[in-house]
């Protein structure tokens, strides 16, 4: 991305002065806002944010690409320091670790407040505060292969016909020990188990698995796992897009996000000797996800967007927020869109996208709820994933307690990470 220098100009004046023995002013340095993201942000927002730096004479952008695995923490170290960028991109569920961190500040979103969801600023929220701009919007839904089945699973019954049948696939390695609650969430959900009480629109800190005695529906979701919840195809992400692809595989249908339609569509995926054919854009439909356990489907949402620097310098705040309104804005929004398929946050933008993937993941994520983001979530999380794992695994996995037994005792796992 284009960085002005004002230095060469500046330098060439003070050179005239000194010979021709008259003051001249130095020229001002416009302020230079760094923003830190991951290729794939930059995929998806760079082009547009260059136009916006080309076009507005009063400040410069210097991007810097980061390995996003390593972003979080590369700012939590930086940004102390003074080294760290002025806006960082990112999931929305860093906003707690960064502002336990303190590297993170307050944001408004002025005019363009009406412009976002509750649920997608709930996402960059802490205790009622917003510290993030929301930039585009991922959840998941039903992804089906038209050239093995004639329509998605629609209902309750239909959708347990698919998973008995070995129709469904996730991309969860049960067998090597992997777990994933972000995508087993639209099952937890259905039972009436959201990870933690709501009010007011956001979560809670108090763990909403413990409803048990009230509905009964932690038991019946365990007993789910240990039962039909097994009979889902769980596959390392390479073997799940096989077999969706696969004409020779009964998988027709995967519980996944965009990522996962577009790596059929996008990649070839080989398992021994066989590499079966792309799929065209056509032939994947994508669909809600019916209720396994008979409550609404609140499956999670992820959320990408921006966070401003807690150390900008008081200089270089107006044009940070300026950076900010326009990372907020339809251009920008709307280029997420048109170079990589995403469902921008702002509303202008989202109306202006006529992608049926995009349409049908809107539709399928009506009720999703933004992952929390408090600083123990991370904590949280691998108790979930690591309770959840071993029930579908089952045997040794499970310790010598029974599946109820071991659920519950990720539940008092959650809460020493809370209380902790």
């Amino acid at each position: 991305m284009k960085i002005r220098k004002a230095g060469a100009v500046a330098l060439a004046g003070l050179t005239a002065a000194t010979l021709l023995g008259v003051s001249v002013p130095a020229t001002a340095a416009v302020p230079t806002i760094t923003i830190w993201l991951d290729q794939g942000t930059k995929d998806a927002i760079g082009g547009a944010l260059l136009a916006y730096d080309g076009a507005d004479k009063t400040l410069a952008i210097n991007v810097v690409v980061k390995e996003f695995g390593t972003l979080r923490k590369a700012a939590i170290q930086a940004i102390p320091r003074g080294t760290g960028p002025d806006i960082l991109a990112g999931a929305h569920d860093w906003t707690g670790a960064l502002l336990s961190a303190g590297v993170i500040a307050p944001v408004s979103l002025g005019a363009l407040n009406g412009k976002f969801s509750a649920a997608a600023k709930s996402g960059f929220s802490v205790y009622g505060k917003l510290y993030g701009v929301p930039g585009w919007t991922e959840n998941t839904a039903l992804i089906w292969n038209k050239n093995k089945i004639s329509k998605a699973p629609a209902t309750t019954a239909e959708f347990k016909a698919a998973i008995a049948a070995g129709k469904v696939g996730m991309h969860i390695d049960i067998a090597g020990g992997g777990n994933d609650p972000y995508h087993m969430s639209a099952f937890a959900t259905s039972f009436g188990l959201d990870q933690y009480e709501r009010s007011n629109g956001g979560w809670t800190s108090t763990l909403g698995y413990t409803n048990d005695y009230s509905n009964g529906g932690l038991t019946k979701y365990v007993n789910w796992l240990n039962g039909d919840g097994k009979k889902i195809v769980y596959k390392d992400w390479n073997t799940n897009a096989y077999n969706f692809q696969s004409p020779n595989s009964p998988v027709a249908i995967m519980v996944s996000g965009p990522w996962g339609a577009g790596t059929v569509v996008n990649d070839t995926h080989k398992v021994g000797d066989d590499t079966p054919a792309k799929l065209t854009a056509a032939k994947v439909g994508v669909a809600a996800i019916p209720s396994i356990g008979g409550k609404t489907v609140h499956q999670f949402s992820g959320v990408r967007g921006y966070w401003l620097s807690s150390k900008v310098p008081a200089a270089k705040k107006v044009a940070a927020g300026k950076v900010l309104a326009a990372l907020a804005g339809k251009d920008i929004q709307l280029a997420s869109f048109t170079n990589e398929a995403k469902a921008p946050a702002n509303s202008d933008a989202l109306a202006k996208v006529s992608d049926a993937w995009i349409k049908g993941f809107g539709v399928a994520g009506k009720n999703a709820y933004p992952m929390p983001s408090f600083s123990f979530q991370d904590g949280t999380w691998t108790a979930i994933g690591k309770a959840e794992g071993a029930i579908l695994k089952g045997g040794d996995a499970l310790t010598g307690k029974t599946p109820l037994e071991f659920f519950e005792a990720s539940i008092a796992a959650q809460q020493a990470v809370i209380d902790g």
